[in-house]
């Protein structure tokens, strides 16, 4: 390689590099949070509180019920990362414990595992748009599907709100509304 050639090879390593500072790479969502929401049609509440234990990884818990002798928690880590200075792309694998209003023989609800991916984009200054997509295994070779599509509105860094529309096998196709507190 003639020094030419060399003399471009390093110049556009060094502006890769200048490209790709570690300012530059950071999140561009908070990803230690408390959520707290309210399901409609049927009506339910939720919780979810998120907690990143180092730069790129966070910890998940999960809570909801309708208060029909049922309830979905889960819990597990997951990984987050910026696409580019508008768009993170997240995911998590969690363990659940699901209970269905008719299910009898399950006191405790039914072990499941799942996987979760999604991506979250800045549209506006303060109003995010969000994509998660997954599945959740039971042991019976049941899968059952979790599509989610919502928008947040950031009134400050603290505070947000948020609308979700969930269509999963979880629970019938509803709305989610809820309130997300960033520490």
């Amino acid at each position: 390689m003639n020094n030419s050639k060399k003399t471009l090879v390093i110049k556009a390593v060094l502006t890769a590099l200048a490209l790709t500072s570690t300012a530059s790479m950071a999140t561009n969502f908070n990803y230690t949070n408390l959520e707290v929401g309210f399901t409609s049609n049927p009506s339910g509440l939720a919780g979810t509180g998120r907690l990143a234990f180092m730069d790129g990884a966070h910890f998940i818990v999960n809570a909801s019920s309708q208060f029909q002798g049922d309830w979905v928690v889960s819990g597990g880590a997951g990984f987050h990362a910026p696409i580019n200075g508008f768009v993170d792309v997240l995911g998590d694998a969690r363990v659940y414990s699901v209970k269905f209003p008719e299910d009898e023989k399950h006191d405790w609800g039914e072990l499941a595992y799942g996987v979760n991916v999604g991506v979250k984009a800045w549209i506006l200054p303060q109003i995010e748009a969000n994509l998660l997509v997954g599945q959740v295994a039971f042991d019976s070779d049941d899968t059952r599907s979790v599509v989610e599509l919502g928008g947040r509105f950031h009134s400050t860094d603290i505070l947000s709100i948020g609308a979700t529309y969930r269509a999963n096998g979880l629970y019938k196709e509803q709305f989610y509304f809820d309130v997300l507190f960033n520490f």
